[in-house]
This record gives structure tokens, sequence and C-alpha cells, in this order.
């Protein structure tokens, strides 16, 4: 089956980095495709998910044993630019390398078996599509890679001269603590030194007044 959803071209080809999304019902093994006219160089990015109708419990389920097969052509080169499969939902991507219109085409495979449109072989796949900036090779990512090293760097030198700066704190520390220690051992030798000079001015003297009160036979 192949439809044209003009509103979500016309959504996609907007404007860049726009998402869409829309869902729709598959029988087992049936592919829906999609026609999308794409500038040259996109980068397109699909998510999907898929649900089987279970008429038991009257509602859709997700149901891991279903696989979905995706494939893109390049309708004006006549070339296949993704053949991919996956599971129940995931996602998928493709460049388009060429200017025009491309066929997006998904299936799901694997649901059970059953009759009628409403039965368990009925799909209800969603759809969401992101549009993205032109692919030019991966240099978007290169120069945000070379931008975050540059940042690594710059905040590699902050570190090392905060350690430099902390190093040399410490040692200025350590030179203070040193310098504080020795003026305190000087304070406390020159009190032992003036404490024992004033004793023996203070012995000098209650000898000398003994002698003096001794000679004037005061005592």
């Amino acid at each position: 089956m192949l439809i044209r959803p003009a509103a979500l071209v016309t959504l996609l080809m907007a404007a860049a980095n726009v998402a869409s999304g829309l869902h729709f019902y598959l029988r087992d093994g049936e592919q829906q495709c999609f026609l999308e006219e794409l500038p040259k160089g996109v980068l397109i990015t699909g998510h999907y998910k898929t649900e089987e109708w279970r008429e038991a419990e009257n509602r859709y389920v997700e149901n891991p044993a279903i696989t979905v097969a995706m494939t893109a052509d390049d309708n004006n080169a006549a070339h296949r630019v993704m053949n991919q499969k996956g599971g129940h939902q995931g996602k998928f991507s493709f460049s388009a390398g060429n200017p025009g219109e491309h066929t997006i085409c998904v299936q799901a495979l694997g649901a059970q078996a059953g009759g009628g449109w409403l039965s368990s072989s009925v799909v209800r796949f969603t759809l969401d599509i992101d549009v993205g900036e032109p692919d030019d090779g991966g240099r978007e990512a290169v120069e945000r890679i070379k931008s975050m090293a540059d940042k690594i760097k710059v905040l590699n030198a902050q570190l090392e001269e905060i350690k430099v700066e902390q190093k040399y704190q410490r040692e200025r520390e350590l030179e203070f603590d040193a310098a504080t220690a020795g003026i305190k051992r000087r304070v406390v030798y020159w009190a032992f030194v003036q404490l024992a000079i004033v004793g023996a001015v203070s012995y000098w003297q209650l000898r000398h007044l003994r002698r003096f009160f001794e000679a004037k036979k005061l005592v």
C-alpha cells in the first residue's frame, strides 16, 4: 500500500529538526509506504511501536514476537538507502544522499493468525519521524567533540593552577608554622634567661645587704 500523507510531507519540509507522528493499522505481513520529498543530506530518524489487537482482551497489546521490516528508497536514483529489521518497537535512521522523492516502507510480521480486519492479525503501528539538519558527514559531531575537548583542556589548566596555588599555600603555612614555633622557643628561652638573671641579681642583693648589716653590727 502506498500513500501520500500531504500534511506530513508539508510538516516535514516546513522546517528542519521537526518531529511528526502518526499511527495506522496493518494486517500481518502488509506493507505500508510513504512518499517523502527530502533535500540532499537530510537525516531522517524514525521511532516506531507496534501493538496487536487481542480479541479476548478487546484491546491492543504489545507482542514481542512481532518483527518490523523497514526500507527507504531513493526514487530518482533507484537506490535503496535503508534496509533494516527490528523488534516490535525501536527506531531507524538514514540520510538522503540525493534530493528528491523517497519511499519509506514499513511491514509488521509475526502477529497472531486470525481473520477479518479487526481480528488478532491487525497491528496498530505508531510512527514518529524526525527530520534533522543535513548530514554533513559528522562535522557537527566533530565540532562538538572538539569544543568539549577544548573546555576540558581549559578546566585541566585551571585545575593545575589551583593545585599549584594550594601547594604554595601549604608551603607558606609550613613556613609560618615553623617561624611561629621558632618564636615561641625563643620567647620561652629568653623568659628562662630573664628569670635566671632576676634570681642571680636578687641573690647578690640579699648577700650584699646581709654583709652590710653584719658590718654595721645591725644583726
